[in-house]
C-alpha cells in the first residue's frame, strides 16, 4: 500500500497564539489518520486556514503555475478567509480548489491528492519511446515529444526504423512461445522475433513504455506486433499501438495513478445507450480467455481475441495538446464478437451525457479502458495538472 503524504501549511491571523495552529493541526491529524502531514513553511500542496485574518499569509505562499488545495473548517472565520483567497486566486491566475474539511473527509480528497503527488514524482522518472512513426491516420494523436515532459515530466524519445536492427533477424523469444503454446494454432516464430526486438529496445534504452508503428510491419513483412504488445502490457511494460503518443501518455498517467495497465481500444460504434470498444490486442492479464485469430484489418499474422475480465470501468482519453481529458465511468454489458470490428470487443453502458460528449466532442479515436471506478481521482489529477475535463 502506498504511503500517503501531504505537504501542508497552516495559516492564521497576524500574531496568532501558537495554540490556534496547534488546535488546527490536532484536528487534521485526528480527522485524517491515514495521511502523514508534513507541515511545511514553503511549497505546500495544501493551504489550511486555521482562522480568519489569514488571507495575506495565504496569498504570499501561492506561486504561479502550481495548483493549491484550499482547506478550511467553519470555525473562527476560517472558511470566510478561504473564500477571499479563492477569489484572489481566480483574479490572479492561480489554480486552486476550495473544499471544507468535512468534504475532504467524505470524498477522500486528501487521499487522491497524495496519490497524485506520488504519481507526479513517478512520471518524472519515466522514459518512453516512439518506435517508428505515428501512423498517418492518427491526425489527432501526435505531438512534439517535448510536450510530454513539459506537461507531465515524461521523457519521450524517437527511435526511427532506420536506426534500429531488422526485427525479423532477432531470435524468437522462448518465453513468448511458451505463453502462447497452449493455444498456438499457427507458427508464431515471426511474432516471437518481434517480441525479442521490442524487449531488447526496452532494455537498451531503459524504457517504461513504447508506442509501436505496427501497421508498417504487417504491410512490409506480413507480421503484426499484437501478441507482443499484449504480453508486454501484462508484464507491466506499457505498450501502445500504431505509434499513438496520446494513448501511451495516457497509459503512463493511468498506471502512475491507479497501478492498472489500461486497455487501449477503438471507438467502434455508439448508440443511445452503449459504446462499442474494440482492438486487436489487450493485456493478457485482463482477459479470462482468448484465442489467436488473424489481425482484423489485414487478415494476416495473429491478434488477441479476448474476453475482458472486468465489469465496472473508467474510460479515459487525453487530447493532442495534453490539456484536456475525457473521463467517464460505465459498466460492461456485453462482450460481442462482431465481424465488423477488431478482435477483442466490449460494449460499455455510459450516461447519456457522456455518450453525447463522445459523439459531439471527441478528443480522438483511441480510448483507455481501466478496470474499476477512478473518475474522481482522474478529475483531481486534471485539476492539479490543469486539464480541462470533457464530460457530460
Amino acid at each position: 500500500m502506498r504511503s500517503m503524504n501531504i505537504r501542508i501549511r497552516l495559516v492564521a491571523f497576524r500574531d496568532a497564539p501558537a495554540e490556534v495552529c496547534e488546535q488546527a493541526q490536532n484536528h487534521l491529524t485526528k480527522g485524517f489518520p491515514n495521511i502523514h502531514f508534513t507541515f511545511a513553511d514553503q511549497s505546500p500542496d495544501v493551504i489550511c486556514f486555521a482562522s480568519g485574518g489569514s488571507e495575506e499569509m495565504a496569498v504570499s505562499l501561492m506561486e504561479p503555475g502550481r495548483f493549491y488545495l484550499l482547506l478550511a473548517g467553519d470555525q473562527g472565520n476560517a472558511y470566510a478567509a478561504a473564500t477571499e483567497v479563492k477569489a484572489w486566486a481566480d483574479l490572479n491566475g492561480r489554480s486552486t480548489k476550495l473544499v471544507t474539511i468535512k468534504q475532504a473527509m467524505e470524498e477522500n480528497i486528501l487521499v487522491h491528492l497524495s496519490g497524485i503527488t506520488q504519481a507526479r514524482h513517478l512520471l518524472q522518472q519515466q522514459k518512453a519511446a516512439l518506435i517508428g512513426e505515428v501512423s498517418h491516420w492518427l491526425v489527432a494523436s501526435h505531438f512534439p515529444l517535448s510536450l510530454a515532459r513539459d506537461r507531465f515530466g515524461i521523457n519521450m524519445i524517437h527511435l526511427p526504423w532506420k536506426t534500429l536492427p531488422d526485427y525479423l533477424e532477432c531470435p524468437p523469444d522462448q518465453e513468448f512461445l511458451n505463453v502462447f503454446a497452449e493455444i498456438q494454432e499457427k507458427n508464431l516464430e515471426k511474432e516471437a522475433r518481434i517480441h525479442t526486438f521490442i524487449q531488447q529496445i526496452v532494455t537498451e534504452y531503459k524504457l517504461d513504455g513504447v508506442s509501436v508503428e505496427c501497421f508498417s510491419m504487417v504491410k512490409d513483412r506480413g507480421v503484426t506486433a499484437c501478441l507482443s504488445l499484449a504480453l508486454l502490457n501484462s508484464q507491466n511494460i506499457l505498450a501502445a499501438c500504431e505509434g499513438d503518443l496520446v494513448s501511451l501518455t495516457g497509459m503512463m498517467v493511468v498506471r502512475a495513478l491507479t497501478g492498472h495497465v489500461p486497455w487501449m481500444a477503438n471507438v467502434a460504434s455508439i448508440n443511445h445507450h452503449h459504446v462499442l470498444f474494440a482492438h486487436c490486442t489487450a493485456p493478457l492479464h485482463v482477459v479470462r480467455a482468448y484465442s489467436l485469430p488473424t489481425h482484423f484489418e489485414t487478415d494476416k499474422s495473429a491478434a488477441v481475441q479476448g474476453v475482458l475480465d472486468m465489469e465496472d470501468v473508467t474510460i479515459y482519453r487525453l487530447n493532442a495538446q495534453l490539456n484536456k481529458a475525457f473521463i467517464a465511468e460505465g459498466k460492461i454489458v456485453s462482450r460481442p464478437q462482431h465481424d465488423f470490428a477488431c478482435r477483442t470487443q466490449v460494449e460499455v453502458a455510459l450516461s447519456s451525457a457522456d455518450l453525447h460528449s463522445l459523439r459531439e466532442n471527441p478528443l480522438g479515436n483511441h480510448h483507455l479502458i481501466i478496470p474499476g471506478r477512478y473518475g474522481n481521482m482522474l478529475r483531481w489529477f486534471g485539476l492539479v495538472f490543469g486539464l480541462q475535463a470533457i464530460q457530460g
